[in-house]
């Protein structure tokens, strides 16, 4: 066989590897975001409260966080495949535990085994990526791993909003699409070619030998990875209001009557974000910090506008805006974390960059939703966007003072 051909062979393994593990991706991110619009509507048919239904989506990210603290590093040792599909396994027996849920702890179930699934995929289809990429090209494998992060998030909400919208089989046909697409990731993965060396475990590995990820930040770059944290503590802050109550928010404070209606916001927020991100990507870093968190304050000054004169048109022009201010700010956290990792470091570093990310999620969903329980959803809100208007100037104050920031 000529040299050509074997490039070509190779060629095709790796395009056939890579089509696996951006599937993986997708169908794990689609079913993390596919019940948003199903909150609302299983709350009115089990009466539970507004923090039992926080609760309920804060448990996922007690799951995400839980392997991330223990089987973040294990793709490493065993291999790419034999992390993701056992990984497709819990988000396939997540989504037979949302069928079969008859109240709050069997949402819960299913939401913490989703979000093991999910820390599992994630992690080991993102090495992946970036071992299967010639030369390893990290850009274009982030990029391609951003893209399908999006469409994932979008297209779950989507379905769950047109079940919604047709009224048949509303806590069925989605969840199938679910099992459908990890059945689909695990068969590919299985049957797809692998290129030699590449995604696969340490032949030597005994698993009595492996030991949880570390999380560690070297004590001369903490306070740069407390800025970036901040920025992405900030940008997933609304984010985390979209994915748990965003279409109880529409539907309760600015008039929207139409469930289906309703949960495509969350839909329309996660693709603004995703968009926003690919738009932002090649901007100067010093520019995003002063525009992410400038247009996230205006779209947060926006929904509160919408909430005070319930108006669907107002909320709808907040939904846009405070996505597109979350996207730009998260550009920056990545950017800036990226830029003082030491490469022999690094893993532990971001584990921990995403580690207070995801804890800032559960922490802002479970305030909202206890919050609002005992002072009213209006109010909440209200003091929601006030607080992350506050944090946000005050992140844009400290990037001007420490010049990472540029006025123009």
């Amino acid at each position: 066989m000529s040299v050509t051909a074997q490039a070509h062979k190779q060629q095709d393994k790796r395009g056939l590897a890579m089509v696996a593990a951006l599937l993986a991706i997708f169908t794990t991110i689609f079913a993390s975001n596919l019940p948003t619009p199903l909150y609302s509507f299983w709350q009115l048919r089990w009466g539970f409260s507004s923090t039992a239904l926080t609760a309920v989506f804060s448990v996922y990210v007690l799951g995400v966080v839980a392997t991330l603290l223990t089987l973040g590093s294990l793709s490493d040792k065993l291999g790419r495949r034999q992390m993701m599909i056992p990984g497709l396994l819990f988000i396939l027996v997540g989504a037979i535990a949302f069928m079969l849920a008859e109240d709050i702890y069997g949402l819960g179930v299913a939401r913490i085994l989703t979000g093991i699934g999910t820390g599992i995929v994630t992690g080991a289809a993102s090495a992946a990526l970036v071992e299967l990429e010639p030369n390893e090209n990290w850009t274009r494998a982030a990029t391609l791993s951003a893209l399908f992060f999006t469409l994932g998030a979008f297209a779950g909400p989507t379905v769950s909003s047109l079940a919604l919208y047709f009224g048949v089989g509303v806590f069925v046909w989605p969840f199938l699409v679910i099992v459908a697409l990890s059945v689909a990731s695990i068969m590919l993965l299985l049957l797809a070619p692998w290129p030699a060396h590449i995604g696969r475990g340490q032949a030597d590995f005994r698993l009595r030998a492996w030991r949880p990820t570390t999380i560690k930040v070297p004590r001369e770059i903490m306070g740069a990875f407390a800025f970036a944290a901040a920025a992405v503590c900030l940008a997933w802050s609304t984010g985390s209001l979209y994915a748990s109550l965003g279409p109880s928010l529409a539907m309760n404070l600015t008039g929207i009557s139409d469930r289906a209606v309703a949960g495509l916001f969350a839909a329309g927020w996660q693709l603004m974000a995703g968009i926003s991100q690919f738009a932002c990507q090649r901007q100067p870093v010093n520019r995003l910090l002063i525009a992410g968190p400038t247009i996230l304050i205006t779209g947060l000054m926006i929904m509160a506008g919408s909430v005070l004169l319930g108006s669907p048109a107002l909320f709808a022009l907040a939904t846009l805006a405070t996505a597109t201010g979350a996207g730009a700010t998260g550009v920056v956290a990545i950017a800036s974390i990226n830029q003082v990792a030491p490469p022999a470091e690094r893993g532990g570093i971001i584990s921990a960059f995403y580690l207070m990310a995801y804890l800032t999620m559960a922490s802002v969903v479970l305030g909202v939703g206890f919050v609002s329980d005992l002072i009213g959803f209006s109010t909440t809100v209200l003091g929601f966007t006030t607080l992350i208007s506050l944090a946000a100037l005050g992140l844009m104050i400290k990037a001007v003072h420490s010049g990472r920031a540029a006025l123009w």
